[in-house]
C-alpha cells in the first residue's frame, strides 16, 4: 500500500515510492534467475462510510495529479465489477471506492526464501541463531550467539533490525536512554479462512482497513487487529477478532460462513515520538533500521537502500 498511503510528500512517501521502484527492480533480477517472484498487482480501497469515500476520492485526484493513475468507482460502477465477478459481494451499503492498479500483495514467505537463497548464491553468509550481545572492538564489531552456535567473524557493519528486541541487544551499549530506542508493541491479529464455495476474486481488497487478500484454493487471508501495548505472550483481544472477521458488523454471509484454517498473532515496533521506520546510524559502524509497524514488507527495499547508502558513503 504506497501509492494509496495518505500523505503525498515527506519521508514516508519517498521511502514508499522508493519500494515500489525497488520491487520492480528486484522482481526483474530474481525473475532472471530463475525464482517466481510472484507480485499480484492490484489494490481495491472499498467503503460504506461517506467521510470515508470523500477521502478515496481526494486521494485519488491527488494521485492523478502526480501521475499515478487511480480509477475511482461510485455505486453503480461497483456493482457492475461485482456482477461480473471482478469484485465479491461485501456489502448492501457499499457506496464507493478506488482501484490502484500498482498496489498490491506478494507472499513474504516466498520472497523471503528466493532473496536468500540468491543471495547465497552471490556470497552471503547466513547464521541461524539468536543473537545475545553485541560487542565493539576497536570500531569493529563482535557478535555473541546463543551456546551452540559461535561467530568469532569481526564485522566492519551491524545492522540491527530486531524489532523490540532491538531494544536489549543496545542497552548494553549505553544506548537505552535515545529516543531511537522508544517503541511499543502493537499485537495484531490475522485469519486465514476457506471460503464456501463460488466465492472467487484476484486481487486484495481494503475495507475500511481491514484488509481481505485472496489467496490459492479458495483460501483467504483476513486481517490485522491493531491492539497496543500487548506483546507476544499476551492473547489478543476476543472482541477485537470478532469484529475483524465481521467486517466491524458489514460483513456479507459467505464471510460469516467462512471455515477459519489459522490464527495468528504477532507483535510490530511501532516508534514513539518519530514516524516509521527508525532509520538511524547510532554508532560508528553500528545502525538500527527497526519499528517499522505494519510496513516491514512494503519498506523493506527502501531500508536496504538506505543501509547500502550509508555504507557506500562511509
Amino acid at each position: 500500500m504506497a501509492d494509496v498511503f495518505q500523505r503525498s510528500s515527506g519521508r514516508s512517501w519517498r521511502l514508499r515510492q522508493q519500494s515500489m521502484q525497488l520491487f520492480s527492480e528486484w522482481q526483474q533480477h530474481l525473475q532472471g534467475a530463475g525464482y517466481q517472484a510472484k507480485i499480484n498487482r492490484g489494490l481495491w480501497l472499498l467503503t460504506n462510510n461517506c467521510n470515508q469515500w470523500q477521502k478515496y476520492q481526494l486521494l485519488a485526484e491527488e494521485r492523478s495529479k502526480k501521475g499515478i493513475g487511480m480509477e475511482i468507482f461510485n455505486e453503480a460502477a461497483l456493482k457492475e465489477q461485482v456482477e461480473s465477478g471482478v469484485l465479491p459481494h461485501l456489502s448492501e451499503g457499499l457506496i464507493g471506492g478506488i482501484w490502484s492498479s500498482r498496489d498490491g500483495q506478494l507472499d513474504p514467505t516466498e520472497w523471503m526464501k528466493e532473496l536468500l537463497l540468491d543471495g547465497q548464491n552471490n556470497g552471503l553468509k547466513y547464521i541461524n541463531s539468536k543473537v545475545s550481545e553485541l560487542t565493539q572492538i576497536n570500531g569493529s564489531w563482535q557478535l555473541s550467539l546463543e551456546a551452540n552456535n559461535k561467530d568469532n567473524e569481526i564485522y566492519d557493519w551491524l545492522m540491527v533490525c530486531a524489532g523490540l528486541e532491538s531494544i536489549d541487544l543496545l542497552a548494553p551499549l549505553g544506548l537505552s536512554n535515545t529516543n531511537n530506542l522508544a517503541m511499543q508493541p502493537v499485537l495484531g491479529q490475522a485469519l486465514e479462512l476457506k471460503l464456501p464455495a463460488g466465492i472467487n476474486w484476484q486481487q486484495s481488497i481494503n475495507w475500511d482497513g481491514i484488509n481481505l487478500v485472496p489467496r490459492p484454493d479458495n483460501h483467504l487471508w483476513l486481517g490485522a487487529t491493531l491492539e497496543p501495548g500487548l506483546n507476544q505472550n499476551q492473547a489478543g483481544s476476543i472482541d477485537a477478532l470478532k469484529d475483524m472477521q465481521q467486517l466491524n458488523g458489514a460483513a456479507p454471509e459467505w464471510l460469516n460462513q467462512a471455515k477459519v484454517i489459522r490464527h495468528w498473532q504477532g507483535v510490530r515496533a511501532q516508534p514513539l515520538g518519530q514516524p516509521a521506520p527508525v532509520l538511524e546510524q547510532l554508532l560508528p559502524g553500528l545502525c538500527l533500521m527497526a519499528g517499522h509497524y505494519r510496513n516491514g514488507i512494503l519498506l523493506g527495499p527502501a531500508s536496504a537502500m538506505w543501509a547500502a547508502t550509508i555504507i557506500n558513503e562511509y
